[in-house]
């Protein structure tokens, strides 16, 4: 049997960014869709309503079969009254356990116990704060698959105006089962944080936080750059800030 070859750092992280930048470039498009429903509706003489959101239907189905199973849910997360008829709204669908997807509902109103306000959640306020793209977690996802997953969002812009954010749900088991086989041994693949999304290390597992590593060294590098004191080499992923660190 010939030997297996593992990949070196600088090709695995260029891999593993491909893998989550097909999936963003995939949330960006309905960004794009998002703010045109938006548009055709103020030049109708119209606020946008709840309904208008139908038509993103076709394009987040549309990533769900792309990306699947890889991706589970996908969507469009209205700011705070950018609709006419509804304060807050979640035009989100999910893969479920039958042949079409569904969409999710959740509690959005304020008076309610049981009131979702997403407006706190860092994949929604990242993106409004930076304009830009964001991925957030590992968490629990206790409003939606109750599954420990990862969020994508790209921010929906028109003009310099803030309309909400587009995203996709990945749930880390499939992350795992995409990313692992693209690792070196050794090999810790790390959110913006610093905390360990997947890990090819015996001492650094899942959700575990590396609280002195400055991962932010890497966003100014065109290379893997030398983590201090021995820690081996940290290298960007992609054009989200995920990070692969190597020994």
């Amino acid at each position: 049997m010939p030997p297996v070859t593992e990949p070196p750092a600088p090709s695995a992280a260029r891999d593993v960014g491909r893998v989550f930048d097909r999936v963003l470039r995939s949330v960006e498009a309905l960004s794009a869709d998002a703010a045109g429903l938006v548009r055709a509706a103020v030049a109708r003489g119209a606020r946008p309503a709840a309904g208008d959101l139908a038509a993103l239907r076709e394009g987040v189905l549309g990533v769900l079969g792309e990306h699947g199973p890889l991706v589970t849910g996908a969507g469009f997360v209205s700011a705070p009254d950018v609709l006419d008829d509804a304060p807050l709204w979640l035009e989100w669908w999910q893969a479920g356990d039958g042949p079409d997807p569904e969409r999710l509902v959740v509690d959005l109103d304020p008076a309610s116990r049981g009131f979702y306000d997403y407006t706190g959640r860092p994949w929604f306020t990242v993106p409004r704060a930076t304009r830009g793209p964001h991925v957030h977690g590992p968490y629990v996802d206790h409003h939606g698959t109750d599954q420990y997953i990862l969020t994508m969002s790209a921010p929906v812009l028109d003009g310099g105006r803030f309309l909400g954010i587009t995203g996709a749900d990945l749930p880390l088991r499939q992350v795992e089962k995409t990313a692992l086989p693209l690792l070196p041994p050794g090999a810790i693949l790390l959110n913006p944080q610093g905390r360990v999304i997947v890990s090819r290390s015996a001492r650094h597992v899942t959700g575990s936080l590396l609280r002195r590593l400055d991962v932010t060294a890497a966003d100014r590098a065109p290379a893997p750059v030398e983590v201090p004191d021995g820690g081996g080499t940290l290298a960007r992923c992609g054009g989200l800030r995920l990070y692969l660190l190597t020994p």
